[in-house]
This record gives structure tokens, C-alpha cells and sequence, in this order.
């Protein structure tokens, strides 16, 4: 009783196993009518919810796995936008613009949608044989890939799925359509990854299908696991592309999943070359050589490489590729920083041609959001410890400022602690912020639909540097949640009743209205040290 109360638990939904027939198809070219339907201007990601984000954080802090997860609540919609990403009105979101319905008009109906290896499949009884690697040995106790998901242990498929079948990212369609797609690692061996992206329509949905089954879900890591679970014994039949292979899955009115496989054209990402870092001292891991540990969020993981546990970055799509480039040159220019996480190299391709991520140091006790969350109320967070905190995260700010970067999504995720309780700045990309991390002048801007991202810089970092130490006196995980009206009320606060005037004064200055009145990181610094 006690497990199934916990927040983001998958414990109802293993009991669902599937019970469809798996059809998987043969690579094939994507029509363009898809490719232009799912072009990332066109998606839109899925921010978890409160629960879900706990749910993952305690997962990823570890415990008994089998203990965690009750089943997903009823499906909500509840759309949220980083401030960046706001780029066109809600009207251009909707709908597409004439020209563009025309081209899509006039183009032949998608064949997946015809579900034309349905006779192929008939006629030979079975699915054409796949050149692909069988399901290796991961991290964990390996499951004989001949044991279908009904003769899986719950406890033991769930820990496969975990170290196998990672959701780094989930998105929505902007024109409201009920589709969803997925973007997925799968860690075939614990030193091969492959890109993954899953496309659902959940329109017409046959009932007891994969499609309605994941409608009724609303955790998006329960409907990774739900999809996993339902393909899993199919996996080592289907041929991955080198680059990224989406998988449509759709159920045909006789119930059986048939997994259409092309090459998801709009996610092959440009990985920048070699070369492009040649001017950079740093250390390079093949990527043969880097082994999974467990995800940490998004694209990031934790890993072996070279005997050592770090954290690796990908690369997140085809147009983050200048911001992880950005990155890399910061960490690696503020290496001898005090507050800055230390950069432990990049990981290469076996030939050594192309760049496909970064390597930091591992933090052990996790980002600093999680332990406001967790410690709130106990005695595991003294105001000392917490101005310690702080006085680094000021110092780290100032050393990236300095150095003449921005950080640009400054955020208590983004900020880690380690053993020895230091606090560490991470993810120096110019990203941008998560909605509520905003400075004020930004309000008009995101108002009128424009892009903010140009405008990330200094200034913003200053002002969510303000919202970083109202949360750390406050212990409050959430700041972004209060109203700009009640952070400005530092002064009279009296949850600061106990918090020293110039530290006070600090986040005043950061949070003023005006940019103009925030001071540089540096002179916070020696407000901080006076």
C-alpha cells in the first residue's frame, strides 16, 4: 500500500503486459509529407510536472526500484514553453499558413498510414530477417532477450528499462494534433548508444491498442516504459540507422503494432568536427571507451571513462550544436576555477573525426534543487553551510562573467554540490531559461512573440542569480513559482527574519526591476566578503 502511493510509480502499469502481435517493418525512405510534419519548429516539449520531476530525482538518487512508482494519474494538459522557444504567436502555432497547407495538401497520402507491410507480412507469416545486433549485456543482471516481457520478473524489467531505454525528451505537436513523439536513448551494449525517436498518433486509436493504452498515461516515463515493454522482444529485428532511426508505431484494426523504421532526417545531428577544437588542451575518450552509468535528465548521463565516474553531455539536436561548442570553450578557458565544475575532456567517434559530447566531473550529492527539496525542515541545511553555498555560487558567476561568457539558464538545476560540499556551476550554453527564471524587461518581448534568446546575457544571469539566493535563504525549491512582487519582499520577509542584512541587501540588487541597478557578479562578491 505504502509503494503505491508514491509519487511517479510505474506500479500498476507492469502488470499490463501486451499481448499484440509485433510487426516490424523493413528501413525505408520517410515520406516527406512526415518529415515536414515533424519538423522541430513544429513540436513542442512536454515540461514535466512537479511529481514526475520528484519521481525521477529520487530514481535517480537510487533505492530498491521496485518500491517507487504508482501508476500515472489521469492525462492532463498542461503546456509550458522555456522563454526561448517562444518564437511565433499561438494563431501561427495552430495552424499551418496557407502555403504551406497547399504543399501538404497536394502531396500523396503518408504509406505508413496504409500499413504496407501488412501484406508482405501476411503472406511470409513472418517479419524479413534484420542484420542487427542482438540485445547485449547492459549495466545490470542481463534478461535473456528470448524471454518475452511476460516471463520477465516486473522488477527485473524495469531495471533493464532503465539502463536500456532512456527517455531523454518528449514533445508535443503545436498545431494540437494528438500526436507525441519521443526522443529516446538505446543503450544497445553499455558502450553503444543509438538515437531513438518514437512517433504516436494517438488519433483513432483502436481500443486496447499501444496508442489508447499511452493516452490514459500521463507520467511521459511511464509511456517510454509502456512503449519499451511492448517492443522489447522485437528490438533485435529491427535495423537502426547509424545517424537516428524513428520508429512509428501504429496499431492496425486486426491488433497487431506494426514498427515502421526510416531515418529521422529532421534529428541527424551535424556533429562538429575534430578540428573545430584543435585550439583546445584537452583530453579526448573515444566513445567505445565510455561506459553507461545511469541518466541523469535530458542528455546527460552518468558514465565511466577512463576508470573515472564523470557526467556526460550530448549534444540535445541539430540546433544546439553552436551552444555545446559555446560550452566546451568555457569550461575549458575557467578550468582553474573554484565554482565552476571542472571539465574532464570530450568523447570522439572511434576514428576520431567528429565531436559527440563532453565529460565534467561528477558531484555527488546531486543538484542543489533536489536537496533544497529534500532537506527543507530538517537541521541538514545551517545557515552557514547555506551562505557558504552561496558566496561560491556568486564567486563562479563572477569567474564566468570575467572570463567574458554568460551562463544563461542559471537555475538551481544548474548549480551541483559535491562531497566535500562545495557548490559547483554547470551548463555554461546560453540555452536560455525555464519559464518563471525570466528577468522583468524580458515580459514584453515574450508578450510580443519574439525570440529571447539573443537577449540572454549578463543582466539575465544577474537577475536569476537573485532568484538562486532567495531560494537558498528561503530553502525553497521553486522560486519561479512565487510572485516577482513577493521575491522583492526580502526585506520584510519573514522567512529572512534570521538572514543578515547584506546578504539581503545582495538579492535586492539583483532583483531590481531595472537591469541598470544590478551590480556585476565581482562587486556582489565583495559586498558578500565585507
Amino acid at each position: 500500500p505504502d509503494q503505491a502511493k508514491r509519487p511517479g510509480s510505474r506500479q500498476g502499469l507492469l502488470n499490463r503486459r501486451p499481448s499484440r502481435k509485433v510487426v516490424p517493418g523493413l528501413p525505408r525512405p520517410i515520406t516527406f509529407r512526415r518529415q515536414n510534419s515533424e519538423r522541430r519548429e513544429r513540436l513542442m516539449p512536454v515540461q514535466p510536472c512537479a511529481a514526475e520531476r520528484r519521481a525521477v530525482s529520487v530514481d535517480r538518487r537510487g533505492g530498491d526500484h521496485g518500491a517507487r512508482r504508482a501508476m500515472s494519474p489521469p492525462p492532463m494538459n498542461m503546456p509550458s514553453l522555456s522563454a526561448p522557444e517562444v518564437g511565433r504567436s499561438e494563431c501561427e502555432d495552430a495552424e499551418l499558413t496557407e502555403m504551406e497547407r497547399i504543399a501538404e495538401e497536394s502531396l500523396p497520402n503518408d504509406d505508413e498510414q496504409r500499413y504496407p507491410d501488412q501484406r508482405t507480412m501476411d503472406q511470409e507469416g513472418e517479419p524479413p530477417p534484420a542484420q542487427a545486433t542482438p540485445l547485449a549485456a547492459s549495466g545490470v543482471d542481463p534478461i535473456d532477450p528470448e524471454d518475452s516481457c511476460s516471463e520477465v520478473d516486473d522488477g527485473a524489467l524495469q531495471v533493464e528499462a532503465d539502463a536500456k531505454w532512456i527517455l531523454n525528451l518528449s514533445m508535443h505537436f503545436r498545431d494540437k494534433s494528438d500526436r507525441e513523439k519521443f526522443f529516446i536513448t538505446y543503450a544497445e551494449e553499455p558502450n553503444k548508444w543509438r538515437r531513438v525517436t518514437v512517433s504516436l498518433d494517438y488519433r483513432d486509436a483502436p481500443p486496447e491498442s499501444l496508442e489508447a493504452d499511452l493516452k490514459g498515461l500521463h507520467f511521459q516515463r511511464d509511456k517510454s516504459f509502456h512503449i519499451y515493454e511492448s517492443i522489447r522482444d522485437s528490438l533485435a529485428d529491427i535495423q537502426f540507422y547509424d545517424t537516428v532511426t524513428n520508429l512509428k508505431l501504429v496499431t492496425t484494426p486486426d491488433g497487431r503494432l506494426h514498427v515502421h523504421v526510416t531515418e529521422d532526417i529532421n534529428e541527424v545531428i551535424p556533429y562538429p568536427p575534430t578540428n573545430s577544437i584543435s585550439h583546445l588542451d584537452c583530453r579526448h575518450f573515444k566513445e567505445s571507451d565510455v561506459v553507461f552509468d545511469s541518466h541523469i535528465s535530458g542528455f546527460v548521463y552518468k558514465v565511466k571513462a577512463g576508470g573515472v565516474t564523470c557526467i556526460k553531455k550530448e549534444i540535445p539536436g541539430p540546433d544546439s550544436v553552436e551552444e555545446f561548442l559555446y560550452e566546451i570553450n568555457a569550461l575549458r578557458t575557467l578550468g582553474g576555477s573554484k565554482a565552476v565544475i571542472n571539465f574532464e575532456g570530450v568523447i570522439v567517434d572511434d576514428q576520431a573525426r567528429y565531436v559527440k559530447g563532453l565529460l565534467i566531473s561528477y558531484a555527488d550529492r546531486g543538484a542543489l534543487v533536489d536537496l533544497l527539496y529534500d532537506l527543507r525542515g530538517t537541521n541538514e541545511l545551517p545557515w552557514t553551510l547555506r551562505e557558504r553555498w552561496a558566496r561560491q555560487i556568486i564567486e563562479g558567476l563572477s569567474e564566468i562573467h570575467e572570463s567574458g561568457f554568460v551562463q544563461g539558464d542559471f537555475t538551481l538545476s544548474n548549480i551541483v554540490i559535491n562531497s566535500k560540499d562545495e557548490a559547483k556551476i554547470i551548463d555554461i550554453n546560453r540555452r536560455g531559461c525555464p519559464v518563471g527564471w525570466e528577468p522583468p524587461e524580458m515580459d514584453p518581448l515574450i508578450d510580443s512573440g519574439q525570440r529571447v534568446s539573443i537577449y540572454i546575457g549578463v543582466k539575465s544571469d544577474l537577475y536569476q542569480l537573485g532568484m538562486v539566493l532567495w531560494a537558498i535563504a528561503a530553502q525553497e525549491d521553486e522560486p519561479e513559482r512565487q510572485d516577482r512582487t513577493e521575491l522583492l519582499q526580502v526585506q520584510t520577509d519573514e522567512r529572512f527574519a534570521e538572514i543578515p542584512q547584506y546578504y539581503k541587501d545582495i538579492v535586492a540588487h539583483c532583483l531590481s526591476r531595472d537591469p541598470r541597478n544590478r551590480l556585476q557578479a565581482k562587486e556582489l562578491l565583495k559586498l558578500m566578503d565585507d
